[in-house]
């Protein structure tokens, strides 16, 4: 007999079809795609319902994980900073360096301490990141993660003493939703341009605000769980008819937008208000295909282990792949002269190549607790025999490419086959340390 299996299988499906548009998005943002092409800016559109999905994301899973459970706050923060705050350190001041290193190599890195002066001011700049989640463009969704742990434990203790009233909450916080992008996209003037007010307007985008419709949509369909998995399962073809017309009906205002002269930057805004409901459409009709997944899968099958796997690496592939992007875009794709379509594909699954080597080598790796949240592979199921050819290949290819074309790409490369080697030499040794003596 099947065992019940209560993981939340279209979930996964969900989280792997938004980190692949993630990336696709910010491929397209780069120099492999022409900005100013209305196919380009159409595709972007709806690409940017990612960020918007992972919100909705976290507070689903949140609030499923706790809507029969007592929370513990103090137990609560100290988990969750430590899986999303310990990564999120290490990558900002990753990126925070790398970024010093793109602006004149080691000297410039080694710049930043030369004097007392230097020092404080390159500490301020270190901190200014870490708070506002800047130190590369993606880290913002770490710092509006943190934000939402901090307001989670009371808005569960809101969600259940408002049984039966959620749909006005919901009403309401869209109200809010409304009001706040309509002057996000707009010049603002009096107390939102100076003060504390003023200073938050200015961050607002890596703050929980613009985003908490989407936050309180994923908890309240958590909380009423068993309903939304029914309805997504009954009336998959109508949620797919009406999603379908939203996103055909935004598609088709896009294309009067920059036909009348709208900028391309702003025609794609993600906090443009009519973009939203394309955006609250997609994540339902991608829901709706998860459930179809989740009915339909054959446990223990290739795709089945594909699935937890890519859910296993979802948050380490969405913090690694903006180094793997930069260096494949910098140093190998934008020599490329071909079709854009044929340019993007490469850069796309080069980039995708590029992250999964990077993620496997640090979840293998004892840094993998504080670069991918998650706790290093059990050396006992690490295959060393697969790991270390693969590292060994990518120290090969690290090489050849630092020291011919690519140096930043083969460098990243390198570094990423020599933690590969090191740790399967680290899990070989565990192993034969831990096999007791024949007598």
């Amino acid at each position: 007999m099947r065992t019940k299996d209560n993981h939340l299988h279209q979930i996964d499906f969900v989280r792997l079809v938004t980190f692949a548009g993630v990336i696709l998005d910010h491929v397209m943002m780069g120099p492999a795609a022409p900005q100013a092409s209305s196919t380009v800016g159409g595709v972007e559109v709806f690409l940017r319902y990612t960020r918007y999905g992972f919100f909705a994301l976290t507070g689903f899973v949140l609030t499923y994980q706790y809507r029969h459970r007592d929370l513990k706050v103090a137990p609560f923060l100290r988990r969750r900073f430590k899986l999303i705050g310990l990564p999120f350190v290490v990558w900002s001041l990753f990126y925070w360096l790398y970024g010093h290193y793109l602006g004149g190599g080691l000297t410039n890195i080694a710049d930043t301490v030369r004097s007392a002066h230097d020092a404080a001011l390159a500490g301020k700049s270190l901190v200014y990141d870490l708070i506002t989640g800047t130190a590369w463009y993606h880290l913002y969704f770490l710092s509006v993660s943190m934000q939402i742990y901090l307001v989670f434990p009371i808005a569960l203790w809101v969600l259940r003493r408002t049984w039966g009233r959620h749909r006005y909450l919901l009403a309401g916080s869209f109200a809010i939703h409304a009001v706040l992008l309509l002057m996000m996209v707009r010049p603002q003037h009096g107390i939102f341009t100076h003060g504390v007010v003023g200073l938050v307007w200015r961050h607002l985008e890596v703050t929980i605000f613009p985003y908490q419709f989407f936050i309180l949509s994923g908890a309240i369909a958590a909380m009423h769980f068993e309903a939304f998995q029914s309805f997504a399962r009954r009336r998959r073809a109508q949620v797919f008819a009406v999603g379908l017309v939203v996103v055909a009906a935004t598609l088709g205002y896009f294309l009067w937008l920059v036909h009348h002269g709208e900028e391309m930057f702003r025609a794609t805004n993600v906090f443009m208000l009519h973009n939203t409901f394309a955006y609250a459409a997609i994540i339902a009709m991608l829901y709706c295909l998860g459930t179809l997944w989740q009915e339909r899968r054959t446990p223990g099958s290739v795709v089945a282990r594909f699935m937890r796997t890519a859910a296993d690496r979802s948050f380490g592939i969405y913090l690694a792949h903006a180094i793997a992007l930069d260096v494949v875009q910098r140093y190998i794709v934008v020599d490329v002269r071909t079709n854009s379509a044929v340019v993007i594909v490469v850069d796309y699954l080069a980039t995708v190549a590029v992250t999964i080597l990077i993620v496997e080598a640090l979840r293998r790796s004892p840094l993998s607790l504080v670069t991918t949240g998650r706790s290093m592979i059990d050396p006992a199921a690490q295959r060393v025999s697969r790991s270390a050819p693969v590292g060994l290949a990518a120290v090969v290819v690290g090489v050849a490419l630092r020291y011919s074309v690519a140096p930043i790409a083969g460098t990243a490369i390198l570094g990423t086959g020599v933690l590969l080697l090191v740790s399967a030499a680290w899990v070989a040794w565990r192993r034969r340390a831990s096999t007791p003596a024949v007598a």
